[in-house]
């Protein structure tokens, strides 16, 4: 409750910003490439030294290493150098998509094979280009790591709320966020204040996975494949005190090769007439198994209404499995769709979680359907 509570006055904050200029018109929700797939003529990056060495940082515009380069329609990153490369322009206010797989080169101080690959989206990201670690401007990032995408570190952009409960990882008692939970603010620390993303909703190494962010003002969400895996609210930088709501668009080179593509976004559109209505045919999935998904219907009984993503709460959710649509996707009203829910393999008996559905301005309010294992 306090999460919708505190949505309703950061939504009525936003209504008062200052567009940016990609976001003037925001009747036109079109979506845009922000990256044409030839070159990187709208984008800068950054590369710090050769790790180990006390070189001097490669620097803006100057990667003779050819860590950032465009094959196959996509950025090639190939991890050899820290550092990011990052639009020219800033954005707000905006629901962001692309693709990202990884490859398979690992560098310096990577090499091991039992340290995941790593990267990063970082957005709000604003100047120096060196804030930090030497080579990332001062951002939140929705991490881009091995097994754990979607997590949350700060970079300097400020502190946020989050719906948190505690999570055991690797015998350390950490932050997860999980939408039932009480808020709390995180610390503001450059690589630190680390929040867990509810679940791995991941594909297999190679499989290019879907990501999607939602900025609105203060406010973020983090998509994984049509999941939604992290939620924070007022993202406050107490040494300007202000919040922080636009900035650039990074995305790392961090020792491992990785390649992203199909970057577009559009601006996340606040007209709408009344709060989504929709139904479900059954309030409770019992008996869910691994071998026949059961169905579960869902009727839109208010305006037409576009799904972002659906959000499975509580423990084990991840081992839920459900045949989405392809997202957006836009329901008029009086229609249906389905959605096929099943278990993964080894689930273990009853377990519960809940289903409830995203738009791009937040949860369908008084829905939520809950599934439950064999």
């Amino acid at each position: 409750m306090n999460s919708f509570r505190s949505l309703y006055i950061f939504l009525t904050f936003i209504f008062g910003l200052g567009m940016s200029a990609y976001s003037q018109n925001q009747s036109d929700s079109q979506w845009k490439s922000i990256f044409n797939g030839k070159d990187l003529g709208n984008w800068d990056t950054y590369l710090r030294q050769a790790e180990g060495t006390s070189q001097k940082p490669f620097g803006l515009n100057n990667d003779p290493l050819k860590v950032f380069t465009v094959s196959e329609g996509a950025i090639h990153v190939s991890g050899q150098l820290w550092g990011g490369v990052s639009t020219k322009d800033e954005y707000e206010n905006y629901h962001l998509r692309f693709k990202v797989k990884w490859g398979e080169k690992k560098w310096y101080p990577m090499p091991d094979d039992t340290i995941k690959r790593d990267a990063g989206l970082l957005y709000h990201a604003t100047g120096p280009y060196d804030f930090a670690y030497g080579c990332w401007l001062r951002s939140s990032e929705l991490q881009i790591q091995e097994g754990e995408i979607g997590d949350f570190f700060g970079v300097g952009a400020g502190s946020a709320e989050f719906s948190l409960q505690k999570k055991n990882v690797r015998g350390k008692s950490l932050d997860q966020y999980s939408l039932d939970a009480p808020l709390h603010r995180n610390a503001d620390a450059v690589g630190g204040g680390r929040v867990y993303r509810s679940g791995d909703f991941e594909l297999s190494h190679g499989q290019w996975n879907t990501c999607e962010l939602i900025t609105r003002g203060a406010d973020a969400v983090y998509i994984v494949n049509g999941f939604v895996v992290n939620r924070l609210f007022n993202t406050y930088r107490p040494g300007i005190h202000q919040q922080t709501t636009r900035g650039k668009i990074q995305f790392q080179s961090e020792g491992a090769e990785v390649f992203y593509k199909n970057m577009e976004l559009r601006p996340v559109n606040f007209n709408r007439k009344n709060a989504p209505y929709l139904v479900a045919d059954q309030s409770t999935l019992k008996n869910i198994n691994p071998d026949k998904p059961q169905v579960l219907k869902i009727t839109n009984s208010g305006d037409d209404v576009e799904l972002v993503a659906v959000e499975i709460i509580g423990a084990f959710n991840d081992q839920f499995v459900i045949n989405l649509p392809s997202f957006p996707f836009k329901i008029a009203k009086g229609k249906s769709f389905t959605l096929p829910v099943s278990v993964k393999a080894g689930t273990i008996a009853n377990t519960i979680v809940k289903l409830r559905l995203e738009t791009v301005l937040g949860p369908v309010p008084d829905f939520e359907v809950i599934l439950e294992s064999r």
